[in-house]
C-alpha cells in the first residue's frame, strides 16, 4: 500500500509493540495504523528482526510436546476468523475488523452529539474506552482539552482541527493541555478509531451541561 499518511506512533510505541509489551488499547489504534502505513511496517519489521536476533541468542527452554500443535490452531483460527470479517469490511484494518465482527453499517452506533456518533467496544481491559466516533460531513466536536491520554487513527475520510488536516490512516496522542475542536470534512463523514484512558473536557462555559454524555466506560 502506498503510503499517504503524515501522522504516526513514535519509535518507542513501535519498540513496545514489537516486543508485545505495548498495552492492549494502544496496541489496537498502532495495528490500525499500520494497515495504512508503509513507513511504519518497514521499521516495524526491522524492528521484528532485531528482536528475532536478540531471541536466538537466548538459551533454549522445554516445552511440551503438543505447543507448536495449539498455537497453529490458534493461528488457524485468526485466519479463518479474518477472512469472515473482512468479507463485509474489506477497507477496515485487521484490528478493527475483529472488533467490529459483523458489517460496520451494522454497528450499535449512539449519539453523542448532533455531529458526532460513537460505537463502544469490548477489548477485555479496564484502562482505555476504545471505541469508533463517526463525524458528519463538515460537523464539529466541542473544543475540549484531555483529562488522560487520547490514541486517535483516522479509518475514513478525514477531519482537520487548529494544527492541521487528517486523513486515512493518521496516528494522533492526545495529552492533557492539548486543547482542539475537531471539524470533519465538507466532502464526506469521518470514521476515527480512539482509545480514550479519560473524558475529554470542554473547554466552553457551558460545556458542563455535556458531563453526562461524556463518560467513558473501560471494557
Amino acid at each position: 500500500m502506498t503510503n499517504t499518511t503524515n501522522h504516526h506512533p513514535d519509535e518507542n510505541m513501535l519498540i513496545e509493540f514489537s516486543a508485545g509489551t505495548l498495552d492492549t488499547a494502544a496496541s489496537i489504534c498502532v495495528s490500525a495504523h499500520l494497515h495504512f502505513c508503509s513507513s511504519c511496517k518497514a521499521k516495524l519489521l526491522q524492528l521484528d528482526q532485531v528482536g528475532s536476533h536478540i531471541m536466538s541468542q537466548a538459551e533454549p527452554v522445554d516445552v511440551a510436546e503438543d505447543v507448536f500443535d495449539q498455537v497453529m490452531e490458534k493461528i488457524d483460527s485468526g485466519i479463518d476468523n479474518a477472512s469472515a470479517d473482512q468479507a463485509t469490511n474489506d477497507d477496515m484494518p485487521f484490528s478493527v475488523n475483529k472488533l467490529i465482527g459483523t458489517s460496520l453499517m451494522n454497528k450499535n452506533w449512539k449519539r453523542l452529539s448532533s455531529s458526532v456518533d460513537i460505537a463502544r467496544f469490548k477489548t477485555g481491559q479496564n484502562q482505555f474506552e476504545v471505541a469508533l466516533h463517526k463525524i458528519c460531513a463538515g460537523g464539529k466536536t466541542p473544543k475540549h482539552d484531555h483529562d488522560g491520554l487520547e490514541y486517535t487513527v483516522v479509518l475514513k475520510g478525514s477531519f482537520s482541527d487548529e494544527n492541521a488536516v487528517y486523513r486515512e490512516g493518521d496516528f494522533l496522542l492526545r495529552q492533557p493541555g492539548d486543547v482542539h475542536q475537531p471539524m470533519g470534512a465538507q466532502n464526506g463523514e469521518c470514521i476515527c478509531l480512539s482509545a480514550l484512558s479519560a473524558p475529554i473536557v470542554p473547554t466552553s462555559p457551558l460545556g458542563f451541561l455535556m458531563k453526562p454524555w461524556l463518560r467513558i466506560n473501560p471494557m
